[in-house]
């Protein structure tokens, strides 16, 4: 039987989230991932040029878990979701990708 949750990034899930001024759902959705009975991935979460506290809040989790990771799109690449979903698969490492949007919940399992 495969171990889906080795080192050699076999099962890996890159979960990518553009974001952009959801302070109020970005702590409930990172939790969300958090709480996964899966834990072979990594959120990467694009900043689409928020104005609110999301990104201070997304730092604050990649500081704790080194799973997250925080990339702000360049202002030289045009602004919204598709470049940011983009921006986000060029940084993945996954064999597998999903894409959320930043007021997204997910079960457990």
């Amino acid at each position: 039987m495969e171990d889906y949750n080795s080192k050699n990034n076999k099962g890996l899930v890159s979960i990518i989230i553009p974001l952009y001024n959801a302070e109020e759902f970005t702590s409930a959705m990172i939790e969300s991932i958090i709480a996964q009975t899966y834990s072979n991935w990594e959120l990467i979460v694009v900043d689409d040029g928020s104005t609110d506290n999301s990104i201070n809040i997304i730092r604050a989790f990649e500081n704790k878990d080194k799973r997250i990771k925080l990339i702000c799109r360049p202002n030289e690449i045009e602004k919204g979701s598709p470049s940011c979903r983009n921006i986000g698969i060029q940084n993945s490492k996954g064999e597998f990708i999903i894409f959320f949007d930043a007021d997204d919940y997910i079960a457990p399992y």
